[in-house]
């Protein structure tokens, strides 16, 4: 395992971390003490960054991340992520959990079945000086902690980050000790941007791929030369990188027809490259993103031992050359 510097905080990160987005959700098999042994394993495999937010699957996510490091917290760095409510009705769910995920396996319930009974439950955000000081309480408490290393606004719209009523709040929990540094976690690369005007911002999280090259046109450059912290995600893109493009939908790769064919296109170009690179897919996708040397920390979407063992592998892989990360910026179609 590797390490980089976070921006230009006093954090050293392994240079992937653990995407806690699928841990702890009523549709996953695996029970809580083989989540947090999964957790545990990934820190003694070397990963020291676990991202999480107080929305994955209600709050569990945290709690699982609280009860793994509870006893070696100044061994992990712990970034999560404040800003969507909860509705009545997933508060519910919350509540019931315990008794519905032995339920849900039972029946065979997929997700789709149950979530197409819940409409109107989609969650509201709240950037407000009372809501973040109620919610970094309830994310500590989660967390069994008295600080987080890195607290993320969750997908902001733009004009929360335009008028920045956030910082004064954010800024109080950083001399107040509960909250090491903050940053946010945008929904694209104009955010990213819109983000690097505060200078207390300590990092931003944006979407990076082989398939997704747009942060690499100036967020990320922009970023690094404000030694911001750069927290890449979806470098997998969903799946889509590591899946044979012609076992893909159209409307599996995007719901826009026209894009969703450009990027059926650029799979394909992908899956020509790695074929020819001698490399898996997950390999390729990995190490391109790795070679961004301003990128502080890749996160890896994990919530199965085989997700685990297959990121392993493909982390100790030779990294690219200068001749295949070529290749894939080539790929790269207009506007992606």
């Amino acid at each position: 395992m590797q390490y980089r510097r976070f921006g230009n905080t006093a954090l050293t990160t392994s240079e992937v971390g653990f995407g806690c987005a699928r841990i702890g959700g009523v549709f996953q098999d695996s029970s809580r003490r083989e989540i947090v042994t999964l957790l545990r394993r990934a820190l003694a495999e070397g990963i020291t960054f676990f991202d999480t937010a107080d929305m994955y699957a209600q709050g569990e996510s945290e709690r699982l991340v609280g009860d793994a490091f509870r006893h070696n917290r100044d061994r992990v760095v712990i970034a999560t992520k404040f800003g969507y409510r909860l509705p009545a009705q997933k508060q519910l769910i919350n509540q019931v959990k315990p008794l519905l995920k032995p339920l849900v396996a039972r029946l065979g319930l997929k997700s789709q079945q149950i979530h197409s009974g819940l409409r109107g439950t989609v969650s509201q955000q709240d950037f407000s000086s009372s809501y973040i000081s109620r919610a970094v309480e309830a994310s500590l408490k989660r967390l069994k902690s008295d600080y987080i290393d890195i607290y993320q606004l969750h997908d902001p719209p733009t004009d929360v980050l335009q008028r920045g009523d956030f910082v004064e709040p954010l800024e109080l929990l950083r001399r107040q000790g509960k909250v090491r540094y903050w940053g946010v976690a945008c929904l694209g690369t104009d955010d990213a941007l819109a983000s690097l005007q505060y200078p207390a911002l300590a990092s931003i999280q944006v979407g990076f791929s082989a398939l997704e090259q747009a942060a690499l046109d100036a967020a990320i450059p922009r970023a690094a030369a404000h030694g911001t912290g750069i927290i890449a995600r979806q470098v997998f893109a969903s799946g889509l990188l590591t899946r044979r493009p012609d076992a893909l939908k159209l409307d599996e790769i995007d719901s826009d027809r026209q894009v969703a064919m450009r990027k059926r296109d650029q799979l394909v170009a992908y899956a020509s490259i790695a074929k020819g690179c001698g490399r898996s897919p997950a390999e390729l996708a990995l190490q391109f993103a790795l070679a961004r040397q301003d990128v502080s920390v890749v996160l890896l979407g994990i919530s199965r031992a085989t997700q685990l063992d297959s990121s392993l592998s493909a982390l100790r892989a030779a990294p690219l050359s200068a001749n295949e990360c070529q290749l894939i910026s080539a790929s790269r179609r207009p506007g992606r």
